[in-house]
């Protein structure tokens, strides 16, 4: 039994070890060396200790006891482990998509639910990698995973992913959005229009609904940034804005993440809108939001990228490298104080530096797309052509969806009369991206140029549909529209 001793040196607290096994808690004055030596010989009593009992004990004793731990083991390690699995991945992906039903078509060509959630995902991971804004991206997850992790790590039933979902509402103030849909599918004269329901539950709210004549692919491309439109409005106009570079569309989505309540949508959001005023040329109002962007704390290096990109483009290229210098010294890891910093060096013609600048970039953020685009326009300056070309291979290499990219590299095979080339990334980028004007336009003038009559007027249709809807093109394309829609009355 254990046997409580009081220390003998009048110290008030005693200890126990159980079998008689007394540990003496020695005055402070006693020798040092016999103080060490009696803890040593305490710490190796303890094997000693745990091997007597163990010697006592009978095969069955010790089987039962390793079946214990066995099953103790076996049930609690895979809960904890299957908590912590599914709280992390709520907490990283606040919304979850249950598989969406597809048509028949759809799984005899290979889309079955799952696939079609999947590349449903895998859209919204493109847009997200394209995205070139400072804010967190928001990611969209298989509810699927989260399932078969409930069901086969947490077979306890102590807990399941509803009520971790309740945990993250209670403790993080986070709600998890839950999706589900269908693809339908119905004829319109020849045409076939692919339809992608999207249900917010509970409430069963319609969160998105689009067609699309593109079959699969134009759905799903379509489908994700109409999603990402309603869940991260931000992020959204940033890829409208920076990559699809349609300016009106990134302004209606801008307003709607600039009455965001929450404090770091807002902030990214002004830096955006800072960014979007200076190109517009109005500088003053430009640096107005960036110090809105300061007043939200944090890193300040988006407020002084905002700012001197305001300053660039009111020519004050001195005062503009002056604060991007510091900014970049202050944050040398940070890829897009050194991007700005490479504009700033493009626009006052100093190329080798900007060169380098973009280069530093590259390295720091290897997928953002509007890097190569620069660095190939900077090259081009230096009348580096083959240069220019392959900074933009690189790019698509990395970023094959990026329309952007696509854009820029069907144009530069133009100039070298790849017109094939030219044409096969268009049509990519029309696929991913086929409301930009730019995008369109070329499609149309190289589908005409190449022969590919029922391709140029299928494109020639859509600008004149458009037109006829009041749709504004950007003012320097007007007289290349003009070209091509005067080439289709000859063709007629």
């Amino acid at each position: 039994m254990d046997t409580p001793v009081t220390c003998p040196h009048g110290n008030s607290g005693y200890r126990t070890v159980e079998a008689g096994v007394l540990i003496m808690l020695e005055a402070s004055h006693r020798d040092p060396l016999t103080k060490r030596a009696k803890i040593t010989s305490v710490i190796f009593a303890v094997p000693r200790h745990v091997h007597s009992h163990i010697s006592r004990r009978t095969t069955s004793e010790l089987y039962g006891f390793a079946k214990t731990t066995v099953v103790i083991m076996s049930v609690a390690l895979p809960t904890v482990i299957g908590f912590v699995i599914v709280m992390q991945a709520m907490l990283h992906t606040p919304v979850l998509i249950t598989p969406i039903s597809v048509p028949d078509s759809y799984q005899k060509s290979g889309y079955s639910s799952e696939a079609a959630t999947q590349r449903l995902l895998d859209e919204i991971a493109n847009l997200n990698q394209i995205s070139l804004g400072g804010k967190p991206k928001t990611d969209v997850g298989d509810t699927n995973f989260l399932g078969e992790v409930a069901s086969t790590q947490i077979q306890s039933g102590l807990i399941d992913a509803r009520s971790i979902q309740t945990l993250i509402r209670r403790f993080f103030g986070r709600d998890i959005i839950q999706l589900s849909g269908e693809i339908t599918l119905r004829k319109q004269g020849e045409e076939e229009i692919s339809r992608l329901r999207l249900r917010r539950s509970p409430g069963r709210e319609t969160l998105i609904d689009v067609e699309s004549t593109e079959g699969p692919d134009g759905l799903f491309v379509k489908g994700a940034m109409n999603l990402l439109e309603r869940i991260d409005p931000e992020i959204a106009a940033g890829i409208y804005w920076r990559e699809y570079r349609d300016p009106e569309a990134a302004k209606r989505l801008l307003l709607v993440a600039l009455t965001s309540s929450d404090p770091i949508v807002k902030k990214f959001a002004f830096n955006l809108k800072s960014y979007m005023l200076a190109v517009d040329g109005r500088i003053d109002e430009a640096q107005a939001a960036s110090e809105r962007v300061r007043s939200f704390g944090g890193d300040e290096f988006p407020a002084d990228n905002s700012k001197a990109f305001a300053l660039l483009n009111a020519k004050k290229f001195d005062d503009a490298l002056a604060l991007q210098l510091q900014n970049v010294n202050r944050f040398p890891k940070e890829q897009s104080t050194n991007f700005v910093l490479g504009m700033i060096y493009h626009a006052m013609g100093r190329y080798a530096e900007a060169i380098a600048s973009y280069r530093r970039t590259m390295e720091l953020d290897p997928r953002n797309s509007g890097v190569y685009q620069r660095l190939a326009i900077s090259l081009r300056a230096t009348g580096d052509t083959e240069g220019a070309t392959e900074a933009l291979m690189t790019g698509l290499s990395r970023l094959p969806s990026s329309p952007g990219l696509l854009y820029e590299y069907a144009e530069d095979m133009r100039r070298r009369n790849e017109m094939h080339a030219a044409v096969l990334s268009l049509r990519r980028a029309a696929v991913i991206n086929p409301d930009n004007w730019a995008i369109l336009v070329s499609l149309a003038e190289i589908e005409y140029a190449l022969g590919h009559a029922p391709e140029a007027t299928r494109a020639t249709n859509v600008i004149r549909s458009r037109l006829a809807n009041d749709e504004k093109p950007p003012a320097t394309l007007r007289n290349r529209i003009d070209a091509v829609l005067k080439n289709s009355v000859k063709d007629q």
